[in-house]
């Protein structure tokens, strides 16, 4: 109907994050299952996914809360039981400390049969200052551009 930039200012645009969210999901385990037969990870994975469960973290009272927590890149090795897991973050804020301290922690829930080494941020706006200044070389941050190179 000749229409289509007013369909898409109404309703496209102010739902792409949310569309785009899931694609770059898909995107970034795509590229972390290549990386990780290529062995860029230091062990063989030929098996990737998410990870649903609950956690339980302590308030500001340190009272006790059991809340739903997911992961959204679990790559795992039966070979040497180790495990790659990562975060996407499809939006134009950068990845924080707190992002970062939520991988880190909810990483713990899958250590008791697969040893954590190496932890995946993928990012479209990029990193705050905090971030970039950890030197962790077990933490890769990665672009939009790094999943085409």
């Amino acid at each position: 109907m000749g229409h289509g930039e007013l369909y898409y200012e109404k309703a496209v645009k102010p739902k792409l994050h949310a569309f785009m969210g899931s694609v770059f999901e898909d995107m970034c385990r795509y590229y972390t299952l290549e990386q990780g037969i290529l062995g860029a990870y230091g062990s063989f994975f030929t098996n990737v996914g998410t990870w649903w469960g609950t956690e339980t973290i302590s308030d500001s009272d340190n009272k006790k809360i059991r809340q739903s927590a997911d992961i959204d890149v679990v790559a795992i090795s039966e070979l040497d039981h180790t495990a790659v897991v990562g975060e996407c973050k499809f939006k134009n804020e950068k990845v924080d400390k707190g992002i970062y301290e939520t991988l880190i922690r909810r990483s713990s829930l899958i250590y008791g049969k697969y040893r954590v080494t190496k932890y995946l941020f993928f990012s479209l706006g990029g990193y705050t200052d905090w971030v970039t200044e950890q030197n962790d070389s077990s933490v890769l941050l990665l672009s939009l551009e790094d999943l085409y190179r």
